[in-house]
């Protein structure tokens, strides 16, 4: 199996090189950290907030460059728009062909920005699986919740997608219109969802857009569902805890062991 850093540097898009999670510094720094929780020169404590706030870093600064990147995608497509609707006022094979492969160029671009997030996305969840087998604590199950739950949460931006998607279906509509118009039909892919555009890069984008869905969907759930014991608990309240949650949250523990360990 290729190891995971390697195969993150390999798969890079050159020019965006400076925008993937920095996975080799992360490995790095739980090293150092390992070392110096056991000389006693941090305690748990403090690497926890450290290492949060570095995750945080990279976290934020690939989620500027993802919304940078759907607004190039974006403003490429209404730029297309207004170019088909012009061109569907006069018969014109070879500018509809033309206008057709402008949009293909667009979805191969797309498909190099969902890759980019899905590599970060695996990179993120293979970070948090590495703290916490070293360290021993559920980092995992604390970053995600106090992160995906905050009104400002960046990481919802590479758990939920919705501008990427949103770009994705504005693709797809677009070449599905060109096509059934240059055939002179008026159908819509919303008012016939069961009509499948047959088109190969659409097929990449979709494909993509299942991989990285899988890729992020149990760590969005437990970022929705997942329970945390809140500091201001009262001292000696753990006798009293409630059975059911007490199962739930075991539950949510093993399967969240599942996931992360299955790759």
């Amino acid at each position: 199996m290729v190891n995971f850093g390697k195969k993150l540097m390999a798969d890079q898009v050159e020019e965006w090189k400076g925008y993937y999670i920095n996975y080799k510094l992360m490995k790095k720094l739980l090293k150092q950290y390992v070392q110096q929780t056991q000389i006693g020169g941090k305690d748990c404590e403090q690497v926890l907030k450290e290492f949060s706030r570095i995750l945080d870093d990279q976290i934020e600064r690939i989620v500027l460059f993802l919304l940078q990147q759907q607004g190039h995608l974006s403003r490429r497509i209404e730029e297309l728009g207004a170019q088909r609707a012009a061109i569907m006022q006069q018969v014109d094979t070879s500018r509809v062909f033309q206008l057709r492969e402008d949009y293909r160029d667009v979805g191969r671009d797309l498909v190099k920005l969902l890759r980019f997030v899905d590599m970060n996305a695996t990179g993120l969840r293979k970070i948090l699986k590495k703290f916490d087998k070293r360290f021993g604590y559920k980092f995992t199950d604390y970053y995600v919740t106090t992160r995906s739950n905050h009104p400002y949460s960046q990481l919802q931006q590479v758990f939920k997608q919705v501008g990427i998607v949103a770009v994705a279906g504005a693709l797809s509509r677009n070449l599905a219109y060109l096509e059934h118009e240059h055939r002179g039909s008026f159908l819509s892919i919303y008012d016939n969802p069961s009509v499948v555009l047959q088109d190969p890069i659409i097929d990449q984008v979709n494909h993509a857009v299942q991989k990285l869905t899988h890729a992020t969907s149990f760590m969005q759930y437990l970022g929705q569902h997942a329970l945390i014991v809140q500091d201001d608990t009262p001292s000696g309240s753990e006798d009293n805890v409630d059975d059911e949650s007490y199962h739930f949250m075991s539950l949510m523990l093993n399967l969240v062991n599942t996931f992360l360990y299955m790759t």
